[in-house]
């Protein structure tokens, strides 16, 4: 996954990409200047790993003073220009809340022996949250603290993160239709809005987006060596890449 982000998107935002993992890789740190950040933490999929990434992922953004702070999983691909786009439409010295809701209602847990209503931005579609508004995060996620309201919440790291904007510091979600996850069927996406959207994804080989070979005159690649579609996408929105002439 990271090679095929490498090879595309990160490209258009090398200064600004950071790849947190979980594990020293000296190739992949000299491949992206130095901005691939062990985490420490470990490497399953569970709660506390994740977390545990997003709050070391926090920590570094607020350290960087950034005006934006935006997070995708390594199933993402980033329209880079388009996602630009997006994020001048809005004030960044705002308390700012970008993403997707993957449930559509509010979610109902149990924190600290309360019933507590929040909505979240899944991050399995990405999610931006403006520097103003990741600085009032800091009481429950700076310095090892979002994995600790993390596990006094139950819950995974885009519902902690969802929780502490839209119930501890009541901002509303800014909701876009141009962030997608591989919880869609990403294959009802019109091939000819692509360009459009800011962030998809995939999950190979079954829920990808549907590319058609005479899109544009698009270079579209075979499925077994871009079984992602993203080097197809790449081409289609970058057509003078080298890689797509071939």
């Amino acid at each position: 996954r990271v090679k095929v982000i490498l090879n595309t998107w990160f490209q258009q935002a090398r200064a600004q990409t950071y790849v947190i993992t979980d594990d020293d890789d000296l190739d992949l740190n000299f491949t992206t200047n130095g901005h691939a950040v062990n985490s420490g933490c470990g490497k399953s999929h569970d709660l506390g790993d994740l977390s545990c990434k997003t709050g070391v992922e926090y920590d570094l953004y607020v350290r960087s003073g950034k005006k934006w702070w935006c997070h995708f999983d390594d199933d993402n691909y980033v329209n880079v220009p388009r996602l630009v786009e997006l994020l001048v439409e809005l004030d960044w010295r705002k308390d700012v809340y970008l993403g997707r809701r993957s449930i559509f209602k509010d979610f109902q847990v149990n924190f600290q022996g309360k019933t507590v209503y929040f909505v979240f931005a899944t991050t399995g579609a990405g999610v931006c949250i403006s520097k103003p508004l990741a600085n009032k995060m800091a009481p429950w996620a700076k310095s090892g603290k979002f994995l600790e309201t993390s596990r006094a919440l139950g819950h995974a790291d885009d519902c902690t993160i969802g929780f502490i904007i839209t119930n501890l510091l009541k901002v509303n979600l800014t909701v876009t239709n141009s962030f997608h996850s591989h919880m869609e069927n990403l294959t009802d996406l019109d091939p000819k809005t692509l360009k459009n959207q800011a962030v998809l994804s995939h999950r190979a080989p079954t829920n990808t987006i549907n590319i058609p070979s005479n899109l544009n005159k698009t270079n579209v690649f075979n499925k077994l060596v871009d079984p992602t579609r993203f080097y197809s996408l790449h081409c289609l929105i970058y057509p003078e890449n080298p890689f797509c002439k071939v």
